[in-house]
């Protein structure tokens, strides 16, 4: 299974610190949801996980899990 902090933009990272140094605190509250994009595959579920950056900050991690277990569309909102 894919790691969606693999996927953070460089751009983020500058911003937030490298994401091995946040803290996870866990899913939003109802999350994760079915994907409902028409292009996303069947079973694709929508990710939205909170975290503490590196410098205090409370961020979500945005992303969509594929029945395979890869993600995609990672974002940091």
């Amino acid at each position: 299974m894919e790691d969606p902090l693999d996927y953070i933009d460089f751009a983020d990272v500058i911003v937030h610190g490298d994401p091995s140094n946040w803290r996870y605190k866990g899913p939003k509250p109802g999350s994760p949801t079915p994907a409902t994009s028409p292009n996303a595959q069947p079973g694709t579920m929508k990710h939205y996980d909170m975290y503490v950056d590196e410098h205090g900050d409370e961020i979500e991690v945005h992303f969509f899990r594929r029945p395979d277990g890869s993600v995609g569309d990672v974002k940091i909102k």
